[in-house]
């Protein structure tokens, strides 16, 4: 025997041209996350009319079925379903069994015809269906907060019925929008936009820049943490780790107190740059959000980003910190990131670090480097781990 589940798509639907291309990635990952969730299961997937519908065995429990379709990002709800012929009086009859059981006063009944040849318009079964369950159980009626709701989909060779709806996690399926580079710290901010990459379908790779042996290894611990946490969504990644303590060392000595911050992220947006060109990334992602720490106020942003011509993408531009941490909490993220670390960007931190700089005395500081000596340096140091 096997058991069904019905997943149903949002935004997908809205490509046209480009659906069957969204469709395909989505089937992908929908594979590829049951196979990581339920190894040695047979299982198969079928798309009809919009929808995907997976058969597995009896044997495995729907809570794993949930649990992996949960975590593919594109699906805006599934359900488990049973299948009938149909057969308007078999319908009428398999949605009574399925809810006889089941405990509540009111009720309303939905359904959608995929298969317009169904003798029933879609009100017409809902009116049916409603009348035996009013007749058989004595509930009652309310199509406007219902206790309970029996939902149908008429397809072409059969009728899939259901009451648990469960939500999807939304946007598009990952590597849809193609492959991006985060830069992943083991704070609370680079973790969430990677998330949020993740789920307007960014393929994320991460980059990581830690000042070992100046600093301890837990950074890099960390990060390794959170890119597991984070593949939930995506199945793998490879994660950079980039020795950064003698490009610092050469702008705390060569350069103004003020404009170090700035200056640690412009080396790391061309280092970031120049690792994504190589491996054919098309855009940088970062946890920065506007005016949260000194290095976020336009001015500052403006400054970092000149450093490179690839699209510097911001996720979470216009969240603040509360929000940040309750999709920390979300995600798993959380408890990771709370546990103290030594931050690249904190070491040999100004007094006073530049608020407003000014682009010019930013370009004028960077004469005193060897920015091309110091990128490439970095470049042979770089340690790539597959997560």
């Amino acid at each position: 025997m096997s058991k069904l589940f019905l997943c149903h798509y949002s935004e997908i639907g809205l490509k046209k041209g480009n659906r069957n291309y969204f469709e395909r990635v989505l089937e992908t990952n929908m594979r590829k996350s049951l196979a990581r969730e339920l190894p040695g299961s047979k299982f198969s997937i079928r798309k009809e009319h919009k929808r995907f519908l997976i058969k597995y065995d009896e044997t495995v429990p729907d809570e794993r079925v949930k649990s992996a379709l949960e975590k593919v990002f594109g699906l805006a709800n599934f359900s488990p379903v049973i299948a009938v012929e149909a057969d308007p009086e078999k319908i009428i009859q398999s949605a009574l069994n399925l809810i006889k059981d089941k405990t509540f006063t009111t009720f309303a009944v939905r359904s959608k015809r995929a298969d317009k040849s169904f003798p029933l318009t879609s009100q017409e079964l809902n009116v049916e269906v409603g009348a035996k369950i009013v007749e058989a159980l004595g509930k009652q009626v309310d199509l406007t907060r219902p206790e309970l709701t029996c939902h149908i989909e008429v397809m072409t060779d059969q009728a899939l019925i259901y009451i648990d709806r469960f939500k999807g996690a939304g946007g598009l399926p990952v590597s849809s929008s193609g492959k991006v580079l985060v830069l992943l710290s083991g704070g609370f901010d680079s973790p969430v936009a990677s998330y949020l990459a993740l789920k307007r379908g960014a393929k994320c790779s991460f980059i990581h820049f830690h000042s070992y042996p100046y600093t301890n290894k837990f950074s890099q611990e960390k990060v390794i943490e959170l890119a597991r946490v984070l593949n939930q969504f995506q199945f793998n990644a490879k994660l950079y780790m980039v020795p950064f303590a003698e490009t610092q060392e050469e702008i705390v000595f060569n350069c103004p107190d003020k404009l170090r911050v700035i200056l640690y992220r412009r080396f790391m947006m061309r280092i970031a740059e120049r690792l994504a060109k190589k491996e054919g990334l098309k855009a940088v992602i970062t946890g920065e959000a506007l005016g949260q720490v000194a290095s976020q106020t336009l001015e500052n942003l403006g400054a970092i980003e000149q450093a490179i011509t690839l699209p510097v993408l911001r996720p979470l531009i216009g969240l603040d910190k509360e929000e940040i941490i309750a999709i920390a909490r979300k995600i798993g993220t959380y408890e990771i990131s709370s546990k103290p670390h030594d931050d690249a960007c904190t070491r040999f931190m100004p007094r006073k670090p530049e608020t407003r700089a000014k682009l010019h005395e930013v370009l004028e500081a960077e004469k005193m480097l060897d920015v091309e000596g110091l990128v490439n340096k970095v470049m042979e140091k770089i340690e790539v781990l597959e997560i």
